[in-house]
């Protein structure tokens, strides 16, 4: 589901990979790393996988970005949707459980270790590893070098898609606050917000289904730089949402592509290259600055 390499690859050549495990009955997101020798990757390794196993096909997260220190973090879904449960609950409300990798970011060495959050410290019963909480399925990670911070996009349930900036120790809400309603029609929360939560950067209802997030740094179009790509499966576009000063929303421009937005990704030419997926086949397209009329 997310193939990532590693920052020092030119070095040492090793890609990242998450995908799904185990049964229709029994599942759970994997972390692996192998060796690619130039033609083919070699000596794949399992060096984490989700404690907690889970029923059905939903909500496996599994984004990856690097942080400049050089370990990873790596968002991990609630687990699905009504009627799927795991202990006796529904299995959302796992997000708020800080002894549970579903519904989290983790943290993690290029090992697959976990580094312990100073937050997370004084809880002998968090799960090694925790970085934030209260997350229901991020399907775009990414780390913005200019501010320092990081930016994920996740999705709602109908309705109330988020951007958040997670942080270390931080809970953004999910289940217990939420602009979201069930697929039946009810909200999901009574409320949507609250101090014990970190609020949204911004909010999408309708839904846009985000999957794939970037933040632009390139030189082939300066005017975009320092803003964040998101893309939507339902919107079918790219959304350019520029900041403030204060690293705020400040605006919304949407790039229509006519095709569900699998992933947002900024080449090494420094132009912006968008994967689509179903309903038509998928295609790679590069963005590139409109010529001077």
């Amino acid at each position: 589901m997310e193939v990532s390499v590693h920052p020092r690859f030119a070095d040492n050549g090793l890609v990242y990979l998450t995908y799904a495990a185990g049964t229709e009955t029994a599942n759970h997101t994997r972390l692996a790393r192998a060796r690619f020798d130039g033609r083919s990757l070699k000596d794949l390794q399992v060096i984490f996988e989700v404690p907690q196993r889970k029923a059905g096909g939903q909500h496996f997260g599994s984004r990856l970005v690097w942080l400049p220190d050089g370990t990873v973090l790596l968002a991990i879904g609630d687990g699905g949707n009504p009627p799927v449960q795991l202990d006796g609950a529904l299995i959302r409300v796992q997000a708020q459980n800080r002894a549970s990798a579903l519904g989290k970011i983790l943290h993690l060495t290029d090992a697959g270790q976990p580094v312990r959050a100073a937050a997370f410290a004084a809880d002998p019963g968090a799960l090694p590893g925790l970085w934030s909480l209260g997350h229901r399925n991020i399907q775009g990670l990414a780390y913005d070098r200019g501010r320092a911070r990081v930016w994920a996009t996740e999705h709602g349930a109908q309705g109330g898609d988020e951007l958040n900036s997670p942080r270390a120790g931080a809970n953004y809400g999910w289940p217990l606050v939420t602009h979201s309603r069930e697929y039946f029609g009810p909200a999901i929360s009574a409320a949507t917000g609250s101090p014990r939560f970190v609020d949204p950067e911004l909010v999408w209802t309708p839904a846009i289904a985000p999957s794939g997030l970037v933040v632009y740094n390139g030189a082939q179009m300066p005017a975009w730089r320092g803003q964040l790509f998101a893309g939507g499966l339902v919107s079918q576009a790219v959304h350019r949402l520029t900041l403030d000063a204060g690293g705020r929303v400040s605006g919304q421009h949407r790039i229509d592509i006519g095709a569900r937005v699998r992933d947002v990704r900024q080449g090494p030419d420094g132009f912006l290259y968008v994967l689509t997926d179903a309903p038509r086949d998928g295609q790679l397209i590069r963005l590139e600055p409109a010529p001077p009329s």
